[in-house]
């Protein structure tokens, strides 16, 4: 399997980091559960005065109104996470990898995502959409058919996830029978040199740690490295 990046999207974010993570899991049984802890640090140390006053937060919206899309109607994933962490109450847990990389994403404040592999038809590229390719909504809901020129993750049939970092689709959704996972990691430009590499060595050590799994293939795409590919 292939994943690619277009190179239009290197043109207008020059520095932008794509990491890969391509993991074999285990996603019944938890392990160290260092989740709480996670909130709790953003919730009594969070340092401005709403989620998007923070550099990692703002670089994305920056980024979408730069293609386009309205940042205060969508919130790119991780601004989408950490406002439910602010707001309190408790935060809703799905399974040990779904949560470990949410967790990674907190802590780091980038997104994340995760994708299932069996489910994944053809290859996977991130792109800009043609306009006619369908996306079904993880929430539900009826097919949607993307914007032309939008940003999107997609295979070879489908749409992943709409407006780059915003929306994920149904049909390769984690479960906990999920024994093979494609995580992206969307590191903007503007952000600290080496992150996404930090990301990458702390998501692998964390998943094998606690029994969740192991890196199967890694590797950070740039304007300099178009694509990379992968087995299971």
């Amino acid at each position: 399997m292939i994943f690619s990046v277009e190179d239009k999207l290197f043109s207008i974010f020059p520095e932008l980091k794509i990491g890969v993570l391509v993991c074999e899991i285990e996603n019944r049984r938890y392990g160290e559960d260092r989740f709480e802890a996670i909130l709790d640090e953003i919730r009594t140390n969070f340092p401005y005065k709403n989620p998007q006053g923070h550099p990692h937060i703002k670089v994305w919206r920056d980024a979408f109104t730069k293609l386009g899309i309205s940042a205060s109607k969508h919130y790119s994933s991780i601004e989408s996470l950490l406002r439910r962490v602010l707001k309190g109450g408790p935060f809703p847990r799905i399974s040990p990898v779904v949560d470990l990389y949410n967790e990674i994403s907190l802590k780091y404040l980038v997104p994340m995502g995760g994708h299932a592999i069996m489910p994944i038809e053809g290859d996977i590229s991130l792109c800009f959409a043609e306009g006619d390719e369908t996306f079904i909504p993880m929430d539900g809901g009826e097919p949607e058919i993307v914007d032309k020129g939008e940003v999107i993750y997609k295979d070879g049939k489908e749409v992943l996830t709409r407006r780059w970092v915003w929306r994920q689709c149904n049909k390769d959704k984690v479960t906990v029978d999920t024994t093979s996972v494609f995580i992206p990691i969307d590191v903007m430009e503007g952000l600290s040199e080496g992150l996404c590499e930090k990301i990458i060595d702390d998501m692998g050590q964390v998943l094998l740690q606690n029994g969740y799994g192991r890196v199967m293939h890694k590797e950070i795409l740039t304007r300099n490295k178009l694509s990379t590919q992968f087995s299971i």
